[in-house]
């Protein structure tokens, strides 16, 4: 039997698209998202993120943002990203 290399999905960096801060959350809240959404954890790895569509800093008073897991193409992985526009 060969050991399992999985990923812990909590290690996914999150972001907010609107103001660009990074987002922390309380221990275990990106897997309850991940599972709420239907979203099998068994296909993130380290070329996964999660990006939200406001955060309480940019949007205070809000409470509730929508998520979206973003795989990163593999030219902006390999640091080819002349390309990406800068605003990307």
């Amino acid at each position: 039997m060969g050991m399992q290399n999985t990923f812990d999905p909590e290690l996914l960096y999150v972001e907010c698209t609107r103001c660009g801060q990074p987002l922390l959350w309380r221990t275990g809240e990106t897997t309850r998202l991940l599972k709420m959404a239907g979203v099998d954890t068994a296909v993130l790895d380290e070329h996964c993120m999660l990006v939200s569509d406001g955060c309480p800093s940019c949007q205070p008073g809000e409470t509730r943002f929508s998520t979206r897991v973003v795989r990163l193409a593999q030219d902006v992985r390999k640091g080819n990203n002349d390309e990406m526009p800068a605003d990307a």
